[in-house]
């Protein structure tokens, strides 16, 4: 996990319950850690809201830091597949793709300005979606291609928060303004919403395994999970 009050990666012995932090290296600030997503080599990428994002090798317990190329709030933080890993800069609105070999970060700019571009997810294909804040959409980008789609949120004033994609290739999103999971049907190009029944979820991120999807949900101190055979 990503401890921004320890300013490192932390690790937990799911057996003995040992508990290991991997502090950043020495100068590189306050990072706000946020997000971290694991490569194909079984290194942990993280982002720092404060303008980094990171390598962490748990075989040598060597950490890696780099700025981002473009400054503060790297956020959310995929890997496709093949191995790729993208992150999304939600202050900087845009998502770029990290050079696992070199580290380098490269920008790729949606094609709607200021959107606010928060958690990403990759699925089976190596498309990346985004949650985008701001302008309350999911956008796609598919890389080979090199192109962008983009859906608004139903409802007034959507906030799109988190974002999955399950086993399906069927994708999920948070909506904070609906007080809602949400579910989009790229076939069909639908929306479904699944309400909280309490106040003020904000659920901030989204995962699952298969025929379930567990949300996060901040406001409530709970977790939750829509069983995706039945709705519930």
């Amino acid at each position: 996990m990503t401890d921004g009050g320890l300013n490192a990666i932390v690790r937990v012995d799911p057996e003995t319950e040992a508990v290991k932090a991997f502090a950043l290296p020495e100068g590189s600030g306050n990072a706000n850690l946020n997000t971290g997503s694991f490569d194909k080599d079984g290194r942990l990428w993280f982002t720092g809201q404060e303008g980094i994002y990171g390598r962490l090798d748990p075989a040598s317990g060597k950490v890696e830091v780099w700025n981002a190329p473009r400054g503060r709030r790297p956020y959310g933080i995929t890997t496709t597949p093949s191995g790729e890993v993208y992150y999304a800069s939600l202050a900087c609105n845009h998502i770029a793709r990290i050079d696992v070999s070199t580290g380098e970060a490269s920008p790729i700019d949606p094609p709607t300005a200021d959107q606010g571009a928060r958690r990403v997810w990759s699925d089976s294909k190596g498309r990346i979606w985004v949650s985008e804040w701001n302008a309350g959409q999911v956008s796609v980008f598919d890389p080979a291609a090199n192109d962008w789609r983009s859906w608004k949120l139903p409802g007034d004033e959507p906030q799109a928060y988190a974002v999955y994609v399950d086993e399906r290739d069927t994708v999920w999103l948070t909506d904070f303004s609906a007080n809602a999971i949400v579910r989009f049907d790229p076939e069909t190009q639908t929306f479904a919403s699944f309400p909280s029944d309490r106040d003020n979820a904000n659920v901030r991120q989204l995962n699952g395994r298969s025929g379930e999807v567990w949300g996060a949900e901040s406001g409530t101190d709970r977790l939750v999970v829509i069983e995706t055979e039945t709705g519930k």
